[in-house]
């Protein structure tokens, strides 16, 4: 095989280790109060400038002009033990792949001279993923390291119909960054590296429609659109040929596309207070990664859709919160998200099954102008069993602990 040859089809054959990073689920909590309830509730609206990103309608209830901001990290654990594997791949457990990754959100809604319109932006991370395994585990072949960033600017417009009923929609302009770093199969005795890099500049779309009544009921109805992603990078390829021969090697550097699609997904979420101290929330959703049936690898040289196999994936939460006095609320909830993937289908780059969330947090007004507060997010990733040709096995531990804090200004 000639070297051209032989990088070409490495390329468009390894190259597939990046598409089901993409395919891994969308974020549900983005740093505000309801995030310590994982989210329940969070598209009836809640009192922040961020219910931007949950829900655009619901800014229409938001009364003088508010600024909120949030920052934390997401700690992961991720342990793979290794049942089995095909000869000649050789290779540990993987270590510990968890990966420490930050995260924020910003948001402002102005006050509008208007008894029906608000408007308001809202920047922050709408995806994302992490892992960093040893690189010399036996599945190396399909990733050693993996970042994967999607973010959004939201400009957003909201419009009241009547005192119950509100529409809103956000244009968002969204930023996607992919780096992968996976091994290559040598000609000779040891392996190569490989790495495939890319970014894209997309817009998308998110529409509202927010309801609420007097007793204290709310509810909320949100879509967000599909974002065909196109990554535009490098896929660098180092093969060794014969390491008995002079150490001779293929090093090429070659430009290519890999498009993938992001699922459009729903939410309904109703929340309701029960009395001057307790509200209970929950949230039903649908996201659409079915949509993602392949994912197009091009180069210079050829291109090839790669079978992903997701399946459609629903999402639950139920959460409630509770005034301490009139200072402190306290918040907590739980959700579930089902599997994307069947354990054939797999692999080493995001590996989700369902997910269980479990959350606590609280929220301190110290005025009518400030609030401060923050949350702890347990999420059981599950044991995503992975069942490849090459090798198989489950994760051991797979979990993440999201921890944030905010601040919220009205004035």
């Amino acid at each position: 095989m000639s070297r051209r040859l032989y990088v070409c089809a490495t390329v468009i054959a390894l190259c597939h280790a990046g598409g089901a990073v993409a395919g891994g689920l969308w974020l549900n909590e983005f740093g505000d109060f309801s995030g310590g309830r994982a989210a329940a509730g969070a598209a009836a609206g809640v009192d922040e400038a961020i219910t931007i990103v949950y829900n655009p309608a619901s800014i229409t209830s938001l009364e003088g002009n508010h600024l909120f901001a949030a920052g934390g990290a997401y700690v992961g654990k991720s342990k793979f033990k290794t049942s089995y594997k095909s000869p000649g791949n050789d290779g540990g457990d993987g270590g510990d792949a968890g990966t420490v990754s930050p995260f924020g959100a910003f948001a402002y809604v102005p006050e509008l001279d208007s008894e029906h319109w608000s408007a308001g932006i809202a920047l922050g991370g709408m995806s994302g993923a992490g892992l960093d395994y040893d690189d010399s585990w036996a599945g190396r072949y399909q990733a050693t390291d993996v970042s994967l960033l999607i973010m959004a600017l939201s400009p957003t417009v909201a419009y009241r119909v009547n005192e119950n009923l509100s529409l809103g929609a956000s244009l968002q302009v969204v930023y996607a960054d992919l780096d992968l770093d996976f091994a290559v199969p040598g000609l000779g005795d040891q392996d190569g590296k490989g790495s495939l890099d890319g970014d894209d500049v997309k817009t998308a779309y998110a529409l509202g429609l927010h309801y609420e009544r007097a007793t204290g009921t709310r509810f909320g109805l949100f879509y967000q659109s599909e974002i065909d992603i196109k990554f535009d990078g490098d896929a660098k390829i180092n093969v060794p040929l014969d390491i008995a021969n002079n150490n001779l090697d293929i090093y090429r550097d070659v430009s290519t596309d890999t498009e993938l699609t992001m699922a459009q997904y729903v939410r309904f979420s109703v929340h309701q207070d029960m009395n001057e101290r307790w509200g209970v929330d929950v949230t039903f959703g649908w996201d659409n990664w079915s949509a993602l049936d392949n994912v197009l690898v091009s180069t210079d040289r050829g291109s090839v859709g790669i079978p992903t196999e997701w399946q459609d994936t629903w999402h639950y939460a139920w959460g409630a919160q509770y005034k301490l006095d009139q200072h402190w609320d306290l918040t907590g909830g739980v959700s579930y998200d089902s599997s994307p993937v069947k354990n054939r289908y797999r692999n080493a780059q995001l590996p989700f099954d369902r997910t269980i969330r479990y959350a606590f947090g609280a929220r301190y007004k110290p005025s009518a102008s400030w609030m401060f507060g923050g949350y702890i997010n347990y999420m059981d990733l599950g044991k995503s069993k992975i069942e490849a040709d090459r090798f198989g096995g489950d994760f051991d531990e797979n979990r993440a602990i999201q921890i944030m804090a905010n601040f919220s200004w009205i004035f």
